[in-house]
């Protein structure tokens, strides 16, 4: 007969033997040791502050803030932490950012420094021919970007600035094979399809233009690309003579004597010169004294239309500046 062991001496037989136990047990800490378990578990990667500032800079870039990609890039360039890779990488994000946002000439500095310490830096090569021709140093800038496009056949920068080159000539057919390359190489790039449909219009084949805008605007990663493009998709349907598509289009981001004024412009080009001056006048009456430019289309317009006015007169010209290649 089993006699019921007291509780109290139950505990007393089996703690000894379940402490041993827990001791035996190498997966079983009896104490937590901090600076044991800590150890175990994967310490999160907490960014440099280079690192930080590089990655705003290519959010700016992806907003299309360039100044102040510009300004994080400078910063990254300054730092006393950079890997000469790094600053060599800093000065070429820099002076691409410089190019974007105009400023040619600090650009160019940038790119032959970045050249200086690299003669075969094709990224600086390719920067810096881009720079030349927004400066209009076609030649040089034609030299570069051949040399660049004989390093990499399929530099889409390269052939889409080429194609460039080929419209301020006038010789659009041999643009378009550049272009046309530049698509196979990027496909659906917004830059390269705003030239194109810029192109087509000097043409006069608008629905191609048109076609083509639409697609560029419908594959622009930011607001102020797809604001230029469909500003040029305006003034492509009022060359056209289209004016309610180039009105429709317009009023998007635009207003009041600002529409007014690019209308204007538009039934100009489309050599509707009495509807042109009914939009400039229009403009005039909403904002006479603050948009001067009015004043200087509807003078051009009228010079235009009366042979006996001054030669020479200025063009009309939109708000803001539409028809510009990238």
């Amino acid at each position: 007969m089993l006699i019921p062991i007291p509780m109290r001496i139950l505990a007393l037989i089996l703690l000894p033997v379940l402490m041993v136990t827990a001791c035996d047990d190498p997966t079983v800490d009896q104490w937590m040791n901090p600076d044991r378990t800590f150890a175990k578990l994967p310490q999160p990667e907490v960014p440099t502050v280079n690192q930080s500032l590089e990655k705003s800079a290519t959010a700016a870039l992806d907003a299309g803030d360039v100044t102040r990609a510009s300004q994080f890039y400078r910063q990254l360039l300054d730092s006393d932490k950079a890997s000469p890779a790094d600053k060599a990488r800093y000065r070429i994000a820099l002076a691409d950012a410089e190019r974007r946002r105009g400023g040619y000439g600090a650009a160019i500095k940038l790119f032959d420094e970045a050249l200086k310490e690299d003669p075969n830096n094709i990224d600086a090569m390719e920067g810096k021919g881009l720079a030349l021709m927004a400066q209009g140093k076609s030649a040089e800038s034609g030299r570069v970007l051949a040399t660049v496009l004989e390093k990499d056949k399929e530099r889409w920068r390269t052939l889409n600035a080429l194609g460039i080159l080929f419209v301020t000539k006038n010789m659009t057919p041999e643009a378009m094979e550049y272009f046309t390359a530049a698509l196979k190489a990027s496909p659906d790039n917004a830059a390269v399809l705003n030239n194109v449909g810029l192109t087509r219009a000097i043409e006069r084949n608008y629905p191609r233009a048109v076609e083509a805008l639409q697609q560029a605007s419908k594959m622009s990663q930011n607001d102020a690309r797809r604001r230029q493009v469909d500003l040029n998709l305006a003034l492509v349907y009022g060359i056209s003579g289209d004016m309610e598509s180039a009105k429709a289009v317009a009023e998007r981001y635009l207003e009041g004597a600002a529409l007014d004024n690019n209308l204007g412009l538009y039934a100009h080009l489309a050599k509707n010169d009495e509807l042109a001056k009914t939009y400039l006048n229009m403009a005039l009456t909403r904002s006479p004294t603050y948009y001067e430019r009015a004043w200087q289309n509807l003078d051009a317009v009228t010079s235009q239309a009366n042979p006996d006015t001054k030669a020479n007169q200025p063009m009309p010209s939109a708000t803001p500046p539409a028809g510009r290649l990238e």
